[in-house]
Formats: C-alpha cells, structure tokens, sequence
C-alpha cells in the first residue's frame, strides 16, 4: 500500500501539465497497488476549492479520495507525529502523514515535496524530482 499525501494528489488532479502527467504515470505504473491518504488529505486538498467557491473542484477531490483507502488518524498516529515533528524537523502536516502512513502499513508515502522526502529518511518519495532536474 502507498500513501498519497496532500502534494502528490493537488498535483494529480489540478495539474494539466508534466506534473499532472508525472503523477498518473506513478500511478500508472503500479497498476496492482492499493493506494491510500487519510482525512488529513481531504482536509488540505479541499481548502483550495471551498475557498474559492469552485464545487466542481470539491466535488472531483471527493471523488478520488473515495476511490483510495481511507488511514484513520486515531490517537496513536498523532503520538507518532509527534515524535517525528520532534526528531525529524519536519512540518506538523508532514508528520501526520508520515505516522498515519506508517501506522496505517504503507511501504511508503508519494509526494511532491522535495525537502519532506529527504527529512523522512527515504521513506517519502518525492515522484517529481526528475521534473525539477534532482
């Protein structure tokens, strides 16, 4: 099982461009995997479009995160998150998705976050470093 954070999935549903076609082919690419986010992720990907009043962008993200499997973010994954925001510097967003992912039995998490893969020592990886030339 993989983890989608909040990056990896902006980028696969708002991005027309070489990113958005980065992340369909990560995805394409892992046909028999079981790919999964948290409610933190709804959360964040939601933020942009209630902002902005665009339903049609709230409903498409509704959409895919019912097509994933659904890590619930019980006590024990904000105890990890904590420990991780403490030892590993990383954002409090980072490390909630860090736990919840690891918690939740993924053998990773995809992102679009550069410095958030290096702090988690290899277990984020960032699909899109080949787009900015790392």
């Amino acid at each position: 099982m993989i983890y989608l954070d909040s990056s990896f999935l902006i980028e696969l549903v708002e991005d027309p461009g070489p990113w958005g076609a980065a992340a369909d082919a990560s995805m394409a690419g892992s046909p028999d995997e079981v790919f999964a986010v948290s409610p933190l992720v709804l959360m964040e990907c939601l933020a942009g479009p209630l902002k902005e009043n665009d339903f049609d962008l709230e409903d498409t993200y509704r959409q895919a995160v019912a097509g994933f499997h659904m890590i619930s973010l019980d006590q024990s994954v904000f105890e990890r998150a904590a420990r991780l925001r403490a030892t590993a510097n990383v954002k409090t967003p980072d490390a909630i998705h860090w736990a919840a992912a690891r918690l939740g039995g993924c053998a990773s998490l995809w992102t679009a976050d550069g410095r958030f893969a290096k702090a988690s020592s290899g277990f984020a990886v960032d699909q899109f470093a080949g787009l900015r030339g790392e």
